[in-house]
């Protein structure tokens, strides 16, 4: 089994938490990547998917300091076909730009042997505060975006990106995620994937930020 193609797939089902989370969550745990410079803390818990299906749920919040200007890091974001350089997908697309601030999007991730293909469709929204230097992108599935294909369409799915200037050229990036493949799923699958492969995501964006022109 392709195991980056499996942790890759799993990272891009990020399922937002709420009304549909049936466990109760594990404690966090703690990881820094190789150089020490990008954390994430993580933990595993459950909920029950649109088919009384008792499904894993991973939660991620990795952050990292780097130097880098916020104004790179908009515009990778804005840059909607090189998201799946960062974020695992086969492929990333614009389905339709809504305004200056909103963006409607659609992923997708190949299957694997153990795994089926995955698409989703989600709303992208952008909030910048010039005045205390931040920004943040929140992407939130919407299933009715596109029309419904062959493949597991994710339904509930967030990601936060946040950005936030401190000073000495410095910046502060915060990426929350919540990981559901809205399926049944080993635990020890999702325990090889992570924390690792949210570490990578990071290192993957930093790298794609730095070459992006504002």
């Amino acid at each position: 089994m392709n195991t980056t193609i499996l942790q890759s797939t799993l990272l891009a089902w990020v399922v937002f938490f709420g009304t549909n989370l049936s466990a109760q969550t594990e404690e966090w745990k703690t990881a820094l990547s190789k150089n020490g410079k990008i954390t994430t803390k993580y933990n595993f818990s459950s909920r029950i998917n649109e088919d009384n299906d008792k499904v894993p749920v991973v939660k991620t919040i990795t952050t990292t300091t780097e130097n880098i200007g916020i104004d790179n890091c908009i515009a990778l974001m804005k840059n909607i076909a090189k998201h799946k350089d960062f974020r695992g997908e086969k492929s990333s697309k614009l389905i339709n730009k809504i305004s200056e601030n909103e963006w409607s999007i659609y992923y997708y991730s190949d299957g694997t042997l153990l795994t089926p293909a995955v698409d989703g469709s989600y709303r992208m929204i952008f909030v910048e505060d010039r005045q205390n230097k931040t920004a943040t992108f929140t992407l939130t599935a919407d299933p009715t975006l596109i029309e419904k294909t062959d493949m597991v369409r994710l339904t509930y799915a967030k990601e936060i990106y946040s950005f936030k200037e401190v000073g000495g050229n410095q910046l502060e990036i915060t990426i929350k995620t919540t990981v559901s493949p809205g399926f049944k799923v080993p635990s020890m699958m999702l325990k090889k994937a992570f924390p690792k492969k949210s570490l990578e995501n990071m290192e993957k964006f930093l790298e794609a930020a730095k070459k992006e022109i504002p």
